[in-house]
C-alpha cells in the first residue's frame, strides 16, 4: 500500500486522472491525501469533487481557501469572482450535498509521519496548538454556526495571533493561518499582498518555513504556486501550478518520492 499526497488540483480533473496513470494508483490498495483546494479555476472541479468524495475512508483532504470560498458561496451568498469557474458545480443537482460533505473536512491532518494543511503552519504554534486550533475551528465548520462563520469569514484582521482574540476575529485568524499564509515575520504577523516566490518577500518578512519550527516532523502544504514546489526536511510543498500550466504534483510518504506530470496550456 501507498500513500500519496497530491498537489494543488485545482478543477483540473483530466491531468489528475493523469496523475494517477502515472504513478499506477491501485483504487483497493492505496490512499490518496489531497493537500486543498480541490476546485476553481480549473475546468472540472464538479467531477473532481464526485471523484474525491468517493474515495471514502481512502482519501484524505485538507480545507484550502478556494473550497471554502466556495462554501461562502454556496452557504452564505457571497459572489462569485471573475476568476471563479464554479459554474457548472454550483448548478449541479449535488451541489449542497457535496458542500456539506466538504465543509466537514478537516484543516489539519497528521499521519504517515508528517502533518499536512493547505498553507502550512506557522512556527509560533506546537503541534498540539495546531492540531487544537484546527479542531475548534473544524467544530465550527461542522456545527449549526456554519453560515455565520462564512457571512464573516473574509478579511485580513487580524494579521497575528493572540491567545486573547475571541469570536469572529480569532477564527478567522485560525483559517487564515492554515489556508492564506505565505509570509510571516519573527512574531508570526501574517502579510497578504506578496505572493511571488521566496526571494520577494518584503522587509521583515520571510517564508513561514524559514523560521525555526516547533513542530517535529516535516509540514506537507500545498497553496503557494510560485514557489514551484519545495523539497526540504522541515517542509514539503507540492502545489506546483498545474492550474498555471505548469506540472501536477504526488508525493509518496512511503519513500518520498516526487511524481509530476507537465500541465502545458492549462489556465
Amino acid at each position: 500500500m501507498s500513500t500519496w499526497v497530491i498537489g494543488d488540483v485545482q478543477g483540473c480533473f483530466a491531468q489528475l486522472e493523469a496523475l494517477l496513470s502515472k504513478i499506477r494508483y491501485r483504487r483497493k490498495k492505496d490512499r490518496l491525501w489531497f493537500v486543498g483546494d480541490l476546485i476553481n479555476r480549473g475546468p472540472d472541479s464538479l467531477a473532481t469533487l464526485r471523484f474525491v468524495r468517493k474515495l471514502g475512508e481512502r482519501g484524505v483532504t485538507v480545507l484550502g481557501n478556494h473550497d471554502l470560498h466556495f462554501l461562502a458561496i454556496v452557504f452564505a451568498g457571497h459572489p462569485t469572482r471573475s476568476s471563479d469557474t464554479l459554474d457548472e458545480l454550483l448548478g449541479a443537482r449535488d451541489c449542497l450535498k457535496l458542500a456539506h460533505w466538504l465543509r466537514r473536512l478537516p484543516l489539519l491532518h497528521k499521519g504517515r509521519g508528517v502533518v499536512m494543511t493547505h498553507a502550512g503552519v506557522p512556527h509560533i504554534w506546537n503541534l498540539k496548538q495546531a492540531t487544537k486550533r484546527a479542531r475548534e475551528l473544524e467544530a465550527v465548520l461542522a456545527g449549526d454556526r456554519y453560515r455565520k462563520f462564512f457571512r464573516a469569514m473574509y478579511g485580513n484582521e487580524p494579521t497575528v495571533w493572540s491567545k486573547s482574540l475571541e469570536g469572529i476575529s480569532r477564527q478567522r485568524a485560525i483559517v487564515n493561518y492554515f489556508t492564506r499564509m505565505r509570509f510571516v515575520n519573527a512574531s508570526g504577523e501574517l502579510e497578504f499582498l506578496h505572493k511571488g516566490p521566496a526571494d520577494t518577500a518584503p522587509r521583515g518578512f520571510r517564508p513561514w518555513f524559514e523560521f525555526p519550527p516547533r513542530i517535529d516532523r516535516p509540514i506537507v502544504f500545498g497553496h503557494w504556486a510560485s514557489l514551484h514546489g519545495v523539497d526540504g526536511k522541515r517542509a514539503i510543498g507540492v502545489d506546483t501550478g498545474c492550474v498555471w500550466g505548469r506540472a501536477l504534483t504526488a508525493l509518496c510518504l512511503e519513500d518520498r518520492k516526487l511524481v509530476r506530470i507537465g500541465c502545458d496550456g492549462r489556465r
